[in-house]
């Protein structure tokens, strides 16, 4: 079974912890897809917190933590509020901490809480399509393959496909993960 996390509101103490996870441009991209400069810094992070202030917020951004209190990983969703539809996004997890099984605790929690929102009946994401271990997580989750966007992303010299996946408030079943 995946080791429990909790969900920490995102704050400007995790800004270092956050940029350091990132060592080239295409490490920033698949975790961020092409919104974000390498490097990140603080100024985008902050650019980023900005999106979770006010009544209805455009994104709400969180940080990860196993039962020790060690930072672990970090997600995001961005919220379409008048349909409905929540976006799990730039989700990432320590680079120490990968194969772990944090990703689906983390994803877990996300989906938990999205699904607890007044009004969210659909949550969808986008994954280029040679991270396996992320669609397995986000499959496990209930997320259903939805189609491809073929060469969306330039990324250097290369073209990277992204899968889109999404998944219904009347499909999702909640995980018994020991999730907090």
């Amino acid at each position: 079974m995946a080791e429990a996390v909790t969900l920490e509101a995102f704050a400007p103490e995790h800004f270092a912890a956050l940029i350091g996870w990132f060592g080239s441009d295409a490490d920033l991209v698949q975790w961020a897809g092409p919104t974000l400069l390498f490097p990140l810094d603080a100024a985008q992070c902050a650019a980023m917190l900005a999106e979770t202030e006010g009544l209805a917020p455009q994104r709400l951004i969180w940080m990860a933590k196993a039962g020790d209190g060690t930072i672990v990983g970090h997600a995001q969703l961005a919220l379409d509020w008048r349909n409905g539809v929540g976006r799990p996004a730039r989700i990432g997890i320590a680079p120490e901490m990968r194969g772990r099984g944090f990703g689906f605790s983390m994803m877990a929690a996300v989906v938990e809480h999205a699904f607890s929102l007044e009004g969210m009946e659909r949550l969808e994401l986008n994954v280029y399509t040679f991270n396996t271990a992320a669609i397995r997580t986000y499959e496990k989750l209930g997320f259903v393959h939805e189609g491809v966007r073929r060469a969306c992303a330039r990324v250097g010299d290369e073209r990277w496909d992204m899968a889109m996946m999404g998944v219904l408030k009347s499909e999702y079943r909640p995980m018994s993960t020991g999730v907090s």
